[in-house]
């Protein structure tokens, strides 16, 4: 029997092993190896808070592109939504551990299967990976932290986003009760009194998830958050039917003549009285190709000059949670800063937070608690994941153009350090934000998942209606 090991138990490596399942017309053994967080759940949707709500209506949440409705059908399974309407339903932010309950629900099926005679074997291990070595006759072993280890023809890593990356810091912090490098760590036990300060750092979705649990606990002090461009994530908004203005010569533009055609929509939707970020919202479907067209150098400037703002606007929030955040703005609650922030200085009364401003002047800011939001490591090269250092020391796999994740070919097989085209490892998710940028979203991800899952099966695509199910043109 043929074995498939997965590296990852959130949303990608669950997905595709539900894929596996389903496709699979032979005996197969899957194996998933996860860690930390619930299998099926990931970090995403492992919180029990139910403050924390989807960042997507729920219309566009199936887990299956060749199934949209799925996850809709799949709510109104449930009798808390009984009297919603469809048409409200289609539009909700849930919370994001009834998603995680949809994802290990679906999981469920396969890893109990009822039906006799079933020839696909899904099985989890709570262990970490630490190692894949190749060994004769087309497989692999995957070392395991525990000391076990499992033989499999195919590999996947499905590890998600990187740990946040560290700050200089003048004494360690690491063991400092009132720093928190992982913001979903129990932090919840260790809030200052309601006459003290809590530092987010970062002020992207990590940072809202906090401000509406400390609204939704009733603390009381003084919250103040602090990143590079000091700016929000925006609110989901009702717009118009705008056409696609995406040209047919697109792949002979360059950035500049991208960037001036975004903005002539842009302006033009202001003149309309509309979102500008509709235009935005018409790359979607198109936002990989035209990515994968630009050179490296163009890629390096749109991260310098354009990332900030276009992970603003993409990524928005629900229109509830905009308001709660700007609420506590608007009290006095919440402060945000713009700065760069340069090294943590423990003192014997919090922790100082040194940055630097926009105008080169330092200035620092001093928390009870401070918390690490900004979001995923993106060096791929330093991150101090021993799976990822081994591969990269033996040249099994290599870091993208822009150090990002790992290179992969348009079948998402890695490729090794010679180019050569991996036999047995295979990567998807956040892990090709570098090749493909949007590559975190579960429209992108649910693609990915069936996609890779038909690879390694060595099966046709299945044809689906999906917009976001396009051809990976790495």
């Amino acid at each position: 029997m043929r074995t498939i090991a997965i590296i990852g138990g959130g949303f990608s490596g669950t997905m595709t092993a539900v894929n596996l399942a389903r496709f699979s017309v032979a005996p197969l053994e899957i194996k998933i190896i996860n860690s930390k967080r619930p299998f099926g759940r990931g970090v995403a949707y492992s919180t029990t808070r139910p403050e924390h709500l989807l960042n997507v209506a729920a219309r566009n949440m199936s887990a299956f592109p060749d199934h949209p409705d799925h996850f809709f059908e799949w709510l109104r399974s449930r009798s808390e939504f009984d009297s919603v309407s469809d048409k409200e339903l289609l539009e909700m932010f849930v919370p994001r551990r009834i998603y995680g309950d949809y994802i290990r629900g679906i999981a469920s099926i396969f890893l109990n299967p009822v039906l006799p005679g079933t020839e696909v074997k899904l099985g989890v291990i709570d262990d970490v990976a630490t190692d894949v070595v190749k060994l004769d006759q087309g497989r692999a072993s995957v070392k395991l932290q525990s000391g076990k280890k499992i033989e499999a023809e195919s590999v996947l890593l499905a590890t998600g986003h990187q740990p946040p990356a560290g700050f200089p810091s003048l004494s360690p912090v690491s063991h400092d009760p009132r720093y928190c490098a992982d913001p979903w760590a129990n932090w919840m036990d260790r809030l200052p009194s309601a006459g003290g300060t809590i530092l987010l750092l970062g002020t992207g979705l990590t940072m809202v998830d906090a401000v509406v649990t400390l609204t939704e606990m009733g603390w009381c002090g003084k919250i103040i958050a602090i990143s590079r461009n000091g700016m929000l994530p925006r609110s989901h908004f009702r717009g118009i039917h705008y056409p696609d203005f995406i040209p047919e010569n697109v792949s002979e533009m360059n950035l500049t003549q991208l960037v001036e055609l975004v903005e002539s929509h842009c302006e033009k939707l202001k003149q309309m009285s509309q979102n500008s970020a509709i235009a935005i919202d018409k790359l979607r479907p198109h936002t990989q190709k035209l990515w994968q067209n630009l050179t490296t150098e163009e890629k390096k400037e749109f991260l310098n000059n354009y990332a900030n703002l276009w992970n603003v606007i993409r990524h928005r929030i629900a229109q509830s949670i905009h308001e709660r955040v700007t609420d506590q703005l608007d009290n006095g609650q919440l402060e945000l800063l713009r700065g760069d922030i340069q090294r943590l200085a423990p003192q014997e009364e919090g922790i100082e937070v040194q940055y630097r401003c926009e105008n080169g002047s330092e200035k620092s800011v001093r928390g009870d608690l401070v918390i690490n939001c900004t979001g995923p490591q993106l060096r791929f090269s330093t991150c101090d994941v021993p799976l990822y250092q081994n591969l990269l020391k033996r040249g099994l796999i290599q870091p993208d153009e822009l150090d990002m994740g790992i290179k992969v070919n348009e079948n998402f097989a890695v490729l090794e350090a010679d180019d050569k085209v991996s036999e047995i490892l295979y990567a998807i998710g956040p892990l090709l934000r570098g090749s493909l940028w949007e590559s975190i979203a579960v429209p992108e991800l649910r693609g990915q998942a069936m996609r890779v899952a038909q690879v390694m099966l060595e099966q046709e695509p299945v044809k689906t209606e999906d917009q976001y199910v396009i051809e990976y043109c790495i």
